[in-house]
């Protein structure tokens, strides 16, 4: 299962995408201009996107947080390279909504360096620790019909992840192109397991940063909407009824747990994962939790 490959494959400078990402989104992102005001967020595939999503909109959106429950979050906050056949792209989307702006990528930083160098954009980048991330990415490989329901065990996943040949590209180098820039003051980390931990500080620490001054009634309030039971009975975010998942395999929001990585790696692939962890993560000082 080490060559396997993606329905409609096709891949640039070390990224691999599918039919879900057309060549033209990516070249009209390449000279795509944002404003003062408008947010980026900045994730690799399951990593907490769709929570960091949610709690980014609900933030900018306090006085009308009733529809997050009527309106579906792709709307709200598209998925800027996202191009499915016969539907709208994510810059479509942009360009029917009003200004600012929330966006999210799974892009590495190089399309957007011009764009966080001027500083105008505010850039929140999701993380969580690689061995979760990993364990779900699989689960997301086996459920989805455009990556072509991946039907491999979990070792054979792993071998696939070994090439490098993963959607979006390999981990580690997705995030050594984001991190580089993390001392920007335009620049905001967020770690998935601080969200589990300590929802309430990164609710906060999120207001602070995209300049929202908003009552501790107003945090609880997002605090509640954004637990796991809440947002896992959401269909606005809770992708259940959308056709491009097979749920008999999984569900799109699994578990929202730490340390599930524990009932899958090898002790040689813990290894591995931890080795290129320390080479290229714990030099940017951030420090992740693994359960």
């Amino acid at each position: 299962m080490a060559d396997y490959r993606l329905p409609g494959e096709w891949s640039k400078d070390g990224m691999v995408f599918g039919r879900t990402v057309a060549k033209e989104a990516i070249d009209r992102l390449e000279s795509f201009e944002m404003s003062e005001g408008e947010v980026l967020l900045a994730t690799y595939p399951k990593t907490g996107t769709t929570w960091l999503q949610e709690l980014i909109w609900l933030v900018c959106n306090s006085s009308k947080m009733d529809l997050a429950r009527s309106v579906p979050l792709d709307r709200r906050f598209p998925y800027l390279e996202l191009q499915l056949e016969g539907s709208q792209s994510g810059i479509e989307m942009l360009q029917m909504m009003s200004h600012p702006f929330l966006m999210k990528t799974h892009l590495r930083s190089e399309t957007f360096r011009m764009e966080i160098e001027k500083g105008k954009v505010k850039v929140i980048i999701g993380i969580r620790n690689p061995k979760d991330t990993l364990v779900s990415f699989y689960h997301f490989y086996r459920m989805t019909y455009n990556l072509g329901n991946f039907s491999g065990s979990w070792d054979d996943f792993f071998e696939l992840y070994k090439t490098k040949h993963m959607l979006y590209g390999d981990y580690f180098q997705w995030y050594s192109s984001w991190l580089q820039y993390i001392d920007k003051p335009n620049v905001m980390l967020v770690k998935y397991e601080d969200m589990h931990h300590r929802l309430s500080d990164v609710i906060k620490g999120v207001s602070t940063f995209l300049g929202k001054n908003l009552p501790e009634n107003v945090m609880d309030d997002i605090s509640l909407q954004l637990s796991f039971d809440s947002m896992r009975h959401n269909n606005m975010v809770n992708k259940t009824l959308t056709g491009n998942f097979n749920m008999q395999i999984s569900s799109f929001m699994r578990k929202g747990k730490i340390g599930d990585w524990k009932n899958y790696f090898s002790q040689e692939q813990s290894g591995a994962v931890e080795k290129s962890y320390k080479d290229t993560i714990e030099p940017f000082g951030i420090g992740l939790e693994f359960e």
